[in-house]
């Protein structure tokens, strides 16, 4: 069969991204936008046009779920074929038992669903796949990890077409791994060379009603607004979040009075980087970074700490997770252990319970940052980012399951911002010292 012409009618956002698939020192490409703005639509004439152009490529797309894969990225690229009068079992064959999408010219196109499996959290099972190209539609639901092993199956007919295997991925505005690895830097001007990132928004797509969209947006939320009109990425409207990204903000302004004071301080274990520590004054805070060291070592510096800012030992409290503990054996300061069980009365378990201690505290923390009563003091802006990308990711896991309250899992945050919680964990153990607290009595002498 001979080779098809095709007549492509690109957006300028698509356009974009088609010169940067052509730039073969681009591997990685973040084309990020709201539904009905022309990412996936993009992507499609991408897949269609590379598969027709050269035979025996192969094509992997991929979704966290296939139902969504089938329903979405599967539906948009059927469209696109019959845009272009391409006939079914003549130019293309679709087996859905399969997921592959066949080629007359032999490229192909494979449908895959990446959830990430209990049994097989490394995706091993990618392994034994050897593509030409990926697509990962909604990244921001699929790990970073999983992009990675993509990326490495990028061999077949590399060397034959002189070829440079590389990844798309479309994106709504969400927190996740592609803020750190795309959006800020793309913010800060230095994005390494290998990676792009295109935003879009309503406007960039010509094709739908723009004053349409723009009536509905003037009556929409403040959230909506700031996501869809200016693409801030900053503001997540997840139900599941434990904090507003408002309040964490305001935590750097706050105004609020000072009363007793307290340390609380992550310990450093390994393969992380830093011990954090904080120096409380009721709920105004110093925040202390460093790099991780012997027990010892970390031991004196919160010595040091208390004599500076007359801390009591019996307001100390440091996490006893592992080897840590020996830095609590050190100082004989309170201790805090993640998976202990919640301090509460009996009475309070009647009304809710949670899962361990950890989640206890982070969700105890909610109101008080809700309602202003914390202050941040920072002494570097790459920890106020950090304290922020932090608190902004924290949320409750199986909100809509009955059981015992908690938060996701610290495997499930670093798949989001690639990183330990650091700062947010020592933030949460402050309310350790606020659990099970008597009220103030007042004595009258009469």
């Amino acid at each position: 069969m001979p080779q098809r012409n095709l007549k492509v009618q690109l957006t300028k956002k698509q356009q974009e991204l088609w010169k940067c698939f052509l730039d073969k020192k681009i591997t990685e490409i973040l084309y990020g936008g709201w539904a009905r703005w022309g990412k996936s639509r993009g992507v499609c004439e991408i897949i269609n046009m590379t598969c027709i152009q050269r035979p025996w490529i192969v094509r992997l797309v991929w979704r966290e779920e296939w139902d969504d894969l089938r329903k979405t990225t599967l539906t948009t690229l059927i469209k696109v074929l019959n845009h272009h009068w391409m006939q079914s079992w003549r130019e293309f064959n679709l087996n859905l038992q399969t997921k592959e999408l066949n080629y007359y010219n032999g490229s192909k196109v494979l449908f895959v669903p990446l959830k990430q499996q209990p049994s097989d959290p490394e995706f091993n099972w990618l392994g034994s796949y050897e593509i030409t190209y990926g697509f990962v539609d909604e990244a921001q639901q699929v790990s970073r990890k999983a992009i990675d092993i993509i990326l490495s199956r990028c061999t077949e007919k590399i060397k034959e077409y002189d070829l440079v295997g590389k990844v798309i991925m479309t994106c709504n505005p969400m927190k996740c791994h592609l803020y750190s690895d795309f959006i800020k830097p793309f913010k800060e001007w230095n994005l390494p060379e290998d990676r792009v990132f295109i935003p879009s928004l309503y406007k960039d797509n010509p094709f739908i009603d723009h004053k349409k969209y723009e009536e509905w947006l003037k009556r929409a939320d403040k959230v909506t607004k700031e996501r869809l009109l200016k693409w801030n990425r900053e503001y997540d409207d997840d139900p599941t979040k434990l904090y507003e990204y408002d309040s964490i903000t305001d935590l750097f302004t706050n105004n609020w009075e000072s009363w007793e004071k307290y340390i609380t301080s992550d310990i450093a274990r390994l393969g992380s980087d830093k011990t954090v520590t904080i120096v409380w004054d009721g709920f105004i805070w110093k925040v202390f970074s460093f790099r991780k060291n012997k027990t010892t070592e970390t031991s004196n510096i919160i010595r040091g700490l208390q004599k500076q800012y007359n801390v009591k030992n019996s307001h100390t409290i440091c996490d006893e997770d592992g080897v840590w503990g020996w830095v609590v054996d050190q100082l004989g300061c309170k201790w805090f252990i993640n998976n202990s069980s919640p301090i509460l009365s009996e009475e309070e378990k009647e009304l809710r319970n949670y899962k361990n201690l950890k989640d206890q505290c982070y969700f105890e923390l909610e109101p008080i940052i809700a309602s202003g009563k914390m202050k941040l003091i920072v002494i570097n802006d790459t920890d106020k980012e950090n304290i922020v990308e932090e608190l902004d990711v924290i949320k409750q896991k199986n909100p809509d399951k009955w059981g015992k309250l908690q938060i996701i899992t610290k495997e499930e945050i670093k798949e989001l911002i690639w990183r330990s919680p650091d700062f947010a964990d020592s933030i949460a153990m402050r309310m350790r010292f606020e659990l099970n607290k008597q009220p103030d009595v007042q004595i009258y002498f009469i």
